[in-house]
């Protein structure tokens, strides 16, 4: 006796012989469209945030490099006699301004023309000065100073000191206001 069996497996009433319509290919297409939208918008916002942090980077440099020409200026006006030319303050004093002092990367007071702090140029970190005296042997302007005794007037000099940190394009600009006790 001979039976014969014809099997057929079945899943969820579809037979395994049953006509294929494609349906996986085509979510697996839009599985693959949805990552690579995913995956180009993260290395958009990748590089958007790379370029961020460079420009923070440039902001903190030239912010740094203003602060440490009145850095400078606070040093060199501490710096050898007041009273003879050449020195910072008296060179103020007389011209009633500074424009254009820069400082090198040793904090040396030179003249602008191609001086900067990074040493090789190549990113052309700049920290210039620009300093005016704004009020000339002013009473007001020294609070807790006996003023006027005897004759000898005292009074103070009042400077406002401008760094300005400069790389490529971009730059800061930082202030500083400085009193001098002087006598009039």
């Amino acid at each position: 006796m001979n039976k014969s069996f014809n099997y057929r497996l079945s899943f969820n009433g579809f037979s395994s012989m049953a006509r294929q319509s494609g349906a996986a290919l085509f979510i697996s297409l839009i599985l693959l469209l949805a990552l690579t939208i995913i995956g180009l918008s993260a290395a958009n916002r990748s590089n958007l945030q790379t370029r961020m942090a460079a420009n923070m980077h440039v902001q903190n440099l030239t912010f740094n490099a203003a602060e440490s020409a009145i850095g400078a200026f606070v040093v060199d006006s501490f710096t050898g006699d007041k009273l003879t030319p050449g020195h910072i303050l008296f060179d103020l004093r007389i011209n009633g301004n500074l424009s254009g002092v820069c400082y090198d990367s040793v904090g040396a007071r030179v003249a602008c023309a191609g001086v900067y702090l990074d040493g090789d140029r190549s990113g052309k970190l700049q920290a210039q000065l620009d300093a005016r005296v704004l009020s000339d042997c002013n009473p007001t302007a020294c609070g807790g100073f006996s003023l006027g005794l005897g004759g000898n007037r005292v009074g103070c000099r009042v400077f406002r000191v401008d760094g300005t940190g400069t790389l490529g394009v971009q730059s800061q600009s930082t202030s500083m206001w400085a009193y001098e006790i002087t006598r009039c």
